[in-house]
């Protein structure tokens, strides 16, 4: 299902601490996990250069963490406005923005 979401995005790629380009994508990891633990909600972002790193990078961290049903919501964000050198200073401030669900990926655990 295709929906629109308010969101709140960096203002640059996390995927890459190099990376300043602005983020185009931004995942969002929930899980819910064994009674009485709080569930998991992470959220990043990042450019297009960097969409399957971080993609990969987050399933094999729900893989380590042994989330047997996370899912992996992958938007499409308009980027926030660019700044002449904002970006650089407060590379983990945060704007709002509003993002096109582009894929949900469910991660199940593989039990060996």
């Amino acid at each position: 299902m295709t929906s629109i979401r308010a969101c709140t995005c960096s203002s640059a790629c996390r995927a890459d601490s190099a990376c300043d380009r602005l983020p185009c994508f931004q995942a969002h990891l929930d899980a819910a996990q064994d009674t009485g633990r709080p569930p998991i909600h992470l959220r990043t972002e990042a450019c297009a250069s960097h969409l399957g790193t971080m993609v990969a990078a987050l399933a094999a961290w729900a893989r380590e963490k042994d989330l047997a049903h996370a899912e992996l919501t992958i938007l499409i964000i308009e980027p926030p406005a660019r700044d002449s050198g904002a970006r650089r200073q407060s590379r983990h401030g945060r704007a709002q923005t509003s993002g096109l669900v582009f894929s949900t990926i469910q991660l199940s655990h593989v039990v060996r």
